[in-house]
């Protein structure tokens, strides 16, 4: 019997350079007919792909079928913050979180638990570890998703997050080559210039590849300009001196390169769809990321082919990416097609899932006294209308993350959830007057609302001394209100963070996390209240 892939076209080469992703809960007509014909060969799934474990499996099955070299299935969990599948499969925290439980082993455990329910759904490969060091504390997009500010920490952590997720079949892949932890600016919407030096670029972005990468078949590029490299403004994303000289030659990675989405700002607004083909084949990228539209994957599929049709890009390079790809498919078994029943229980690992969590917790301030809270008290709850990660703050919904948790352990307990803009210090007020103690959870990805619920904190603490102030992303916040008595670091939202915050909040477990950032002038790295016995 003659091997499928003795002949393959070079339509279907061309269609394993591009991963997809579509809208809805099932493959659209369209989206499945382009994957089918052009053998596309990876497919990014979203929460918006995601309604329940069977549902997840019938999709995950069809991808597979398709095309004459099965597509490889990736998707962002990288725990905490990013979790696309949400509550379904283990969330752990953030790696931030992760970092501040001090203990390498629970990154190993993270990442573990996170690849088994993957795996368990069809799921090929994760978007993670990030192995950005964010040494930028205005950094809008990284932040908590990032373990430390410190190389070797990012390093160290990500290792074992790597080795965990291995463990369990499913691929990791590093992000976002060669660092996004530096940028003050989202590259959702626009061009991130990261205006550091060559030197210190090596040593706190790139120097975390030269151990990593030996270790991964998958790297994920940055939309990031480095000016030492490239004055034009050109992204590290299509930059040959960081893809071929140094991921390739330097570091030696022989794997796959993904770039980040192409449908970022930072991209599609400075680039044509035949600039983004040429320059990024250029650079030595290998897999063309586009999430959203069928109609922009179409162009830059049907670019990338007539580039190689008309010699203008020769073959042997397409031959080059197709190779790294193929190989990388066989070591993880997706050539083999099978179909995959949902043949384990999810998240069975819950409680060290919670333990993780409630170690991650960091109580930075306590000079009031406020923590434990006593049982029985009056509890009150401040949060902010949230928007979804990448969403404009028009899409923000009020919905309260920790009321449901709080009123187990303390049943009173009553919320207050605040506009993302509007300042309305005198609800507040009388809310903060009106309970024994109050949190206040401030929580945003947008610098805008960051700076209104930075002031409006300031405001409140000055109402009473009642308030404990509790960051659900970034522990950064304090800088808004650095005189804050009472300040504790959850590192996200999800129910194993908000559990694990009440545990210790209600004095049922005793604070074990420590920062793993410097926030300049208030706390050192690793720092934590230490008056708590």
């Amino acid at each position: 019997m003659s091997n499928p892939l003795d002949n393959v076209s070079i339509r279907e080469k061309i269609g394993q350079m591009f991963m997809v992703g579509f809208k809805g809960l099932r493959l659209t007509v369209g989206a499945k007919e382009f994957i089918s014909r052009n053998s596309i060969g990876f497919v990014v799934i979203f929460s918006r792909n995601v309604e329940s474990p069977s549902q997840v499996i019938k999709l995950t099955n069809e991808i597979h079928s398709l095309g004459k070299i099965p597509p490889m299935i990736f998707t962002d969990q990288e725990g905490g913050l990013v979790c696309q599948f949400g509550e379904m499969v283990s969330t752990f925290t953030s790696p931030m979180g992760i970092a501040a439980t001090t203990d390498l082993k629970n990154a190993e455990i993270a990442g573990e638990g996170i690849g088994r329910d993957l795996s368990a759904l069809g799921i090929d490969g994760v978007l993670a570890p990030v192995v950005d060091v964010n040494y930028n504390p205005d950094n809008p997009i990284i932040g908590a998703r990032a373990f430390s500010d410190d190389p070797d920490t990012v390093t160290s952590f990500a290792a074992h997050f790597v080795y965990g997720l291995k463990r369990t079949g499913v691929a990791p892949v590093l992000k976002h080559f060669p660092g996004h932890g530096g940028t003050g600016v989202d590259s959702h919407h626009k061009l991130p210039i990261v205006a550091e030096s060559e030197e210190y670029t090596r040593a706190m972005n790139i120097r975390p590849y030269f151990i990593l990468a030996p270790e991964v078949d998958f790297i994920m590029t940055a939309h990031v300009n480095f000016p030492w490299v490239d004055e034009a403004h050109t992204p590290a994303s299509f930059s040959e001196y960081f893809i071929n000289r140094i991921l390739r030659r330097e570091i030696g990675f022989k794997g796959v390169v993904f770039t980040d989405c192409l449908e970022m700002g930072a991209i599609k607004k400075n680039f044509s769809p035949e600039e983004i083909i040429r320059k990024g084949i250029n650079a030595g990228v290998d897999v063309f990321l586009v999430s959203h539209s069928l109609r922009f994957q179409k162009v830059l599929f049907e670019k990338l082919l007539g580039l190689v049709k008309r010699g203008e890009i020769p073959e042997e390079r397409i031959n080059s990416s197709y190779e790294r790809i193929l190989n990388a498919k066989k070591k993880y078994g997706v050539l083999k097609r099978k179909k995959n029943p949902l043949h384990a229980s999810l998240r069975i690992n819950r409680k060290k899932e919670e333990e993780i969590c409630r170690k991650s917790i960091v109580v930075l301030r306590n000079k009031k006294g406020l923590i434990p809270i006593p049982e029985g008290t009056k509890l009150g709850i401040i949060e902010w209308a949230k928007a979804p990660a990448t969403m404009p703050l028009e899409a923000a919904f009020e919905r309260s993350y920790l009321i449901n948790i709080a009123r187990e352990y303390f049943p009173r307990a009553e919320v207050l959830i605040l506009p993302p803009f509007i300042k309305e210090y005198k609800t507040a007020e009388h809310f903060i007057r009106t309970h024994s103690v109050t949190i206040v959870a401030p929580y945003s990805r947008f610098p805008e609302a960051e700076k209104v619920q930075g002031e409006m904190i300031r405001r409140f603490l000055s109402y009473k001394e009642n308030i404990i102030v509790v960051s659900l992303g970034n522990p950064y916040d304090i800088r808004e209100f650095p005189f804050a008595h009472t300040f504790v670091a959850s590192f996200g939202f999800r129910e194993c963070h908000i559990r694990g915050l009440f545990d210790v909040l209600s004095g049922r477990s005793k604070p074990f996390g420590r920062l793993p950032v410097e926030i300049r002038g208030i706390f050192p790295r690793w720092h934590k209240f230490e008056e708590l016995k």
